[in-house]
């Protein structure tokens, strides 16, 4: 994949500047499909329902995380760095995948991780890590800045003498956000070619914001009149309008800096849509409507999702469309997560891990857990 063109994308295509000016290495398989879902959207009274399928991304490590990794990656070797360090959760989808695909570029991964509800996919998120040489660090929520400052400024972790790149949590960024400017444009030529009609509304994950402020600046670049829909699955305080407009107002300007061709876009939180009524105790908390929901579509559409972003957002669309009655519209529901397969398994030994995170092996996950749906077998791209 390493190979393909900046061309390729079809954001570069439509503003070649951002292709010379901008780093990108390929990592996902572009565009990943749109695949209807009627039974489900029958079960539910949606006459028009489609599914974004992002878990395609990759046929390893894929989910939302490499289309901003696309653009991380190449700033990072652009800049010599042979670390990253970062900090989120210790069963960070970031965290977990930024380690995988920095590993296949040469590029360790230092973490420093605060404490989450357990889950079985922690566990799954803690073993691909592991097979990428990650080095976990547990902190608390007190001590997790001035030990990630640490990490940040330790000569150990410089490689002739040049700092690691850091990444925010989430893989939030201006640079990661083009990634899902791009999904927009990429969701135009679906369109254009009939795979699906203009959506109403997209339906997106609120966690780092990424997905959501990408998709917002995207559509309005490309002409969509879509409108995005943000289910909060992340911390209430932090996932508002006024902070997406804001990271969507910095992608435009780095945007416009690349290539002055990039029209100018007015860009206001009312643009965008937020519930936060399917977020439950708070993040990576499973909620019993987000494992209904996951393990409907699941027995419906065969398509594996998970308690802490997709099943949440699959609960607040359906609370959305019941409350404002849009049950008619074309909705468009975006899935970030990917299952991981068998290949990444946790250590026979829990000693492989740091002493803060073993007993994420070995405590009960939490009870709604088993109700989620699995697979173990790679997905078949829908068509």
């Amino acid at each position: 994949m390493t190979g393909e063109s900046k061309h390729a994308l079809p954001l570069f295509h439509a503003y070649p500047g951002l292709a010379v000016a901008l780093p990108w290495r390929s990592i996902g398989a572009w565009p990943t499909p749109v695949q209807r879902a009627p039974q489900f959207g029958e079960a539910h009274g949606l006459s028009s329902l489609y599914i974004k399928r992002d878990d395609l991304s990759h046929p390893m490590v894929g989910g939302n995380k490499p289309r901003g990794l696309e653009f991380l990656l190449a700033e990072a070797l652009r800049r010599g760095a042979g670390s990253i360090v970062t900090l989120s959760s210790v069963g960070s989808h970031h965290i977990a995948r930024t380690a995988w695909h920095a590993r296949q570029v040469g590029i360790d991964t230092i973490a420093v991780v605060v404490d989450q509800p357990n889950a079985a996919y922690v566990r799954e998120n803690l073993a691909l890590a592991h097979s990428a040489g990650a080095q976990y660090i547990p902190a608390t929520y007190l001590s997790a800045l001035p030990r990630f400052l640490y990490e940040y400024w330790r000569p150990a972790n410089r490689r002739s003498g040049k700092p690691p790149y850091f990444v925010l949590p989430g893989g939030t960024n201006r640079l990661s956000c083009v990634g899902h400017v791009n999904a927009a444009f990429e969701l135009r030529k679906q369109i254009q070619d009939g795979l699906l009609p203009e959506p109403d509304f997209i339906f997106v994950a609120m966690g780092s914001l990424g997905t959501a402020a990408g998709l917002m600046l995207g559509c309005k670049l490309a002409g969509l009149r879509s409108r995005v829909v943000g289910i909060v699955v992340s911390h209430r305080w932090y996932c508002t309008r006024g902070r997406t407009a804001r990271i969507a107002r910095r992608t435009l300007r780095l945007l416009r800096q690349c290539d002055p061709s990039v029209p100018r876009v007015a860009l206001q939180g009312s643009d965008l849509d937020i519930i936060d009524t399917a977020l439950g105790e708070g993040y990576a908390f499973f909620t019993p409507e987000a494992v209904e929901a996951s393990r409907q579509l699941f027995e419906l559409e065969g398509i594996v999702t998970d308690g802490t972003y997709t099943g949440k957002t699959i609960a607040g669309m359906l609370a959305f469309t019941r409350e404002r009655a849009n049950q008619g519209r074309i909705h468009l529901l975006w899935n970030t997560y990917h299952a991981l397969s068998s290949d990444f398994s946790v250590a026979e030994t829990s000693d492989a891990y740091p002493a803060g995170l073993r007993r994420y092996l070995h405590e009960p996950v939490q009870p709604l857990d088993a109700r989620l749906p699995r697979l173990r077998q790679p997905n078949d791209r829908a068509n």
